[in-house]
């Protein structure tokens, strides 16, 4: 079984996580989006442009349920979300799941 980690957090913070799972995971691949809006506090003046916009990214990385914990607990940190508006995370089971071929047998992805 898999497990597909995703992750609402700031731009500069997601990107640094998403290298730091390359360099440190191996995994190239993961799926990608920008956001941006007003927060949950904003008041009417906030929707008139004065209040404060967010900019966040965020990214999925499908890994094996035994890699899971772990990968959750590095992007935790990697990406500050331990902080006040740091972000989120959260894991979904993913049952079935079609890979390359040409993908190794010892990947981390199977690892």
């Amino acid at each position: 079984m898999y497990k597909l980690i995703t992750c609402i957090a700031a731009e500069d913070k997601a990107h640094e996580a998403i290298q730091s799972i390359e360099d440190t995971f191996g995994i190239q691949a993961s799926v990608n989006h920008f956001a941006r809006g007003l927060g949950r506090s904003s008041t009417a003046q906030g929707m008139q442009g004065l209040g404060q916009q967010v900019e966040k990214l965020t990214f999925s990385v499908l890994v094996s349920a035994q890699k899971a914990d772990e990968l959750f607990d590095f992007i935790y940190h990697v990406a500050d979300l331990h902080r006040p508006h740091g972000g989120i995370i959260y894991v979904t089971a993913v049952k079935q799941s079609k890979i390359s071929p040409n993908l190794e047998k010892d990947s981390p992805l199977e690892a």
